[in-house]
């Protein structure tokens, strides 16, 4: 039984109280990573399928859909109930959704996404995780791989607040960056993302030219195999 078995059905109202501190909803930050990953992707869209690992309830399968063009979501994660959530809750979607011993890696997939979901891996089960990732992905396939940012103290802040957050093991950029690349990802950007607060939106706009500073609330290792 995993861990997020009991969180699945209160999900979203355990991640709310978290989020509001900003003044946004989990679906806010939600879209806006898929949004990011789109600017970055360029030439590479559309996607016609992606791997979410650690899909959870599925907060990025509509976004997939309606931002990458994909048509097909793989989402694997090791919860049987977050699968099962995600499965109620986005029936008209094309969905294969697994524990990753069910779903069989096969190089056969252009796109791997995660998010938030290393922090809750043991550090030394993690390469044991990258190479689960990267032995779903095509040569030059493109894994993003989105992470809480602990160099920013309202992100440390939020998390305390978050029941399943609270015992998360933190990883700085620079780690993240070296794990890619010990588990032999070639790093393509690094970009810090979500500086501005709801009272604050107006300076969003900035985003894209603030993406070198290492203080947004989450931020994005886009790596390639």
């Amino acid at each position: 039984m995993s861990e997020f078995d009991r969180f699945a059905d209160k999900y979203l109202e355990t991640l709310e109280r978290p989020c509001a501190l900003s003044g946004e909803t989990p679906d806010f930050y939600a879209e806006g990573r898929i949004r990011w990953c789109r600017g970055r992707l360029g030439k590479q869209l559309p996607i016609k399928t992606v791997l979410d690992f650690g899909c959870g309830i599925g907060g990025s399968f509509q976004h997939f859909v309606d931002f990458l063009g994909c048509q097909t979501v793989i989402g694997v994660d090791p919860s049987v109930e977050s699968l099962r959530n995600a499965r109620e809750r986005h029936s008209g979607l094309d969905l294969n959704l697994a524990t990753p011993d069910q779903f069989v890696p096969a190089e056969n997939l252009p796109f791997a996404f995660c998010n938030g979901v290393f922090h809750h891996i043991p550090p030394a089960e993690r390469p044991k995780a990258l190479a689960y990732v990267r032995s779903c992905l095509v040569s030059g396939g493109v894994f993003a791989f989105w992470e809480n940012n602990p160099w920013n103290p309202v992100v440390v802040h939020s998390m305390s607040l978050n029941e399943f957050d609270r015992d998360a093991q933190t990883i700085s950029p620079s780690t993240a960056v070296r794990m890619l690349e010990e588990a032999d990802f070639r790093v393509r950007h690094v970009d810090f993302c979500f500086f501005f607060p709801h009272f604050a939106r107006g300076f969003r706009p900035l985003e894209k030219s603030l993406r070198w500073l290492p203080l947004g609330a989450q931020y994005l290792v886009l790596a390639e195999k």
